[in-house]
C-alpha cells in the first residue's frame, strides 16, 4: 500500500513540475516555460516582439541593423486615443502626445530619433510598413484618415520649446516636420535601451 501511495505521488509531482526545482532529479527533459500558466510553452516567432504589459504581439523589421516594430504601437490607456471610433485601434493603432511618447514604448524599446527615421525611411520595404493613420489635432479633432501619417520622433524642434519633430507623409514622400506636442500622432518603436536618446530625457510629464 505504501509503495502504490509513493509511486502514485511521484506521479503527481511529474505531472505538474513546472520548474527545475519541482521536478524530479530523474528527469532530463528540456525545461519547459510557461509564462502563462496554462501549461502551453509560447515560443516567440522570430520576427515579432511581444508588449509584457498586455502580450500584444507586433511584427517587426530590420533595417540598417536596427530591428523596430512594423505595426503601429497600440497599448491602450487614459492619455491614448484611437482615431474617431475604437476598431481603428486594431488596424492603425493608438495616437499619443509628444510627451506620452517618450514613455509609453514597451520595455526594451524606444522612440527613435530624427536621424534614425531618415535612415530607416531609405528602405522601401519599411517604408510600406507605414500607415495613413491621420492625426488629433491638439484641440481634440481628428484629421485626414486615410490620407495621412504622422509618427512621432524622439527629438525637440530646437527653437520652439513647444513643438517636436514627427514624420509626415505629404504630396508622395515622407517629410520631417515640427508641430504643438500635444498633437496626437502615431508611434514607432525601436527595439533598444528603453532610455530617450533624443535632444533631452523625459520622465512622467
Amino acid at each position: 500500500m505504501k509503495a502504490a501511495f509513493a509511486g502514485l505521488l511521484f506521479s503527481i509531482v511529474m505531472v505538474h513540475a513546472t520548474s527545475v526545482w519541482e521536478r524530479s532529479p530523474w528527469d532530463t527533459s528540456p525545461v519547459q516555460e510557461n509564462p502563462d500558466n496554462t501549461g502551453n510553452s509560447q515560443a516567440a516567432a522570430p520576427d515579432s516582439f511581444t508588449d509584457p504589459r498586455d502580450n500584444q504581439v507586433y511584427k517587426t523589421i530590420t533595417v540598417g541593423g536596427q530591428t523596430w516594430l512594423a505595426e503601429n504601437l497600440n497599448y491602450e490607456d487614459k492619455q491614448s486615443a484611437c482615431y474617431n471610433k475604437k476598431p481603428h485601434c486594431k488596424k492603425d493603432g493608438r495616437l499619443y502626445t509628444w510627451h506620452h511618447a517618450q514613455r509609453v514604448c514597451p520595455p526594451g524599446t524606444r522612440l527613435p530619433t530624427v536621424a534614425e527615421w531618415e535612415k530607416a525611411l531609405y528602405s522601401d520595404q519599411f517604408a510600406e510598413t507605414l500607415s495613413f493613420s491621420g492625426y488629433r489635432f491638439y484641440n481634440g479633432d481628428f484629421y485626414d484618415y486615410a490620407m495621412t501619417g504622422a509618427y512621432w520622433t524622439a527629438d525637440e524642434k530646437e527653437d520652439y520649446a513647444s513643438y517636436a519633430y514627427f514624420f509626415k507623409y505629404k504630396f508622395g514622400d515622407w517629410k520631417k516636420e515640427a508641430f504643438y506636442k500635444e498633437q496626437g500622432s502615431s508611434i514607432r518603436c525601436i527595439v533598444g535601451s528603453s532610455e530617450s536618446v533624443g535632444a533631452n530625457k523625459w520622465g512622467d510629464q
